[in-house]
């Protein structure tokens, strides 16, 4: 037996011992979630939030729904999320970081004993894989405390920015909200701007994250690497309102930009149909983890900064489409790689949707052809909830 071995084994005798051990155990967790914080001798064991924050946000409001008792969905949780953020050299780490604060002088006794106890624990966990709750436990309870961490700076965030749209604590979003919501989560609010400058001063880190990966999404449509968000007549839409005035200059440089003038111009059906669709598919739990996900991003996206959701596919040369007809993305692909739109260059598309029935489509087209003509923009049809 090693010295470091010998000398957890005689600081954990004491709480294996003791007849309040289960107790000590508990007690003995809670140091390590202490000395696991950002400031705390176990911090270098820590995840960075870029390695965690996507695989969290991949299966955390999954699994949150499929289990209801804490424990069980902590273990749910860590079995999804090991296999992407554990692997042998994780695991030594973890191993040796233990080992190493245990020998490091200014440690309190009971965080000695703490401390001995996970390296006890980790003499005998495999270091390659599967990966399990029971048998990883020390790795799996801190990996749940930066989890829980990160949920309840989300939470605020989340709680802050629905405020400032209307929603009164302890209200649900989803398929149900009246227009009159939806319509304000699309308007760029001073109040709005406001508080997320408010999150950004108390969190900063917190909002750098936001926007790398609000960042990333807006790639992801520019490439077209997305799962299919938009209609057809969607698409031409955002494309013919905002494409000309969002594009940037010779040297690289953004035009301003009056940001609620331009989204006053798109078509308030579209704009109300594509947030409800983004809202309901970031709740759908039977689809792939990606596409959830990438969904959850974009109604975040969508809430905060709409113009860069919408203007990232008016810049878009390609996007998956939801087809309501074969041979639709071929007619809309066709008008997208235009630079300049008039009237009657819709014309074969609204009679293609009115011949297949698809009458919405056909009005929004027939909405657009009329802006293109210079005619005083009709309201579009308030959403049915």
């Amino acid at each position: 037996m090693d010295e470091v071995t010998a000398e957890a084994a005689v600081l954990a005798e004491d709480v294996l011992c003791s007849p309040d051990r289960l107790e000590r155990m508990s007690d003995g967790m809670g140091l390590l979630r202490e000395m696991f914080q950002p400031d705390g001798p176990l911090a270098s064991l820590r995840w960075s939030w870029d390695e965690l924050v996507p695989v969290i946000e991949r299966h955390i409001h999954r699994v949150t729904e499929e289990v209801e008792d804490m424990e069980e969905r902590r273990a749910l949780l860590f079995a999804r999320c090991a296999p992407e953020l554990l692997e042998p050299e994780r695991v030594e780490r973890f191993d040796q970081g233990f080992r190493r604060a245990l020998m490091a002088p200014g440690r309190t006794l009971e965080e000695r004993r703490a401390l001995a106890m996970a390296v006890l624990e980790m003499h005998g966990v495999p270091r390659h894989p599967p990966y399990t709750y029971k048998r990883h436990h020390s790795i799996a309870w801190l990996m749940m405390d930066q989890v829980t961490e990160w949920a309840q700076r989300r939470t605020r965030v989340n709680a802050a920015v629905a405020q400032a749209h209307g929603v009164r604590p302890g209200e649900r979003k989803g398929p149900w909200m009246s227009p009159a919501f939806l319509r304000h989560a699309l308007e760029p609010s001073e109040e709005l701007m406001a508080t997320l400058q408010e999150v950004a001063d108390a969190d900063p880190e917190f909002m750098e994250l936001m926007e790398k990966y609000e960042a990333s999404l807006l790639l992801s449509i520019l490439d077209g690497r997305t799962p299919e968000v938009l209609h057809g007549e969607e698409w031409v839409w955002v494309t013919v309102v905002l494409r000309e005035p969002l594009r940037v200059g010779p040297e690289g440089t953004a035009p301003p930009v009056d940001v609620e003038a331009l989204l006053g111009r798109l078509d308030e059906e579209v704009r109300q149909s594509v947030l409800a669709r983004v809202d309901a598919a970031s709740r759908d739990r039977s689809s792939p983890p990606e596409a959830q996900q990438w969904f959850e991003w974009a109604y975040k996206v969508l809430l905060m900064r709409p113009l860069a959701f919408f203007g990232a596919f008016a810049k878009a040369r390609v996007a998956p489409l939801r087809e309501r007809f074969e041979g639709e993305a071929a007619l809309v692909d066709d008008l997208l790689r235009r630079e300049r739109w008039r009237a009657e260059d819709l014309e074969p598309y609204r009679l293609n949707l009115a011949a297949r029935g698809a009458h919405g489509a056909e009005q929004r087209v027939r909405r657009l052809q009329g802006l293109l003509r210079g005619e005083a923009p009709a309201p579009g049809s308030r959403m049915r909830v």
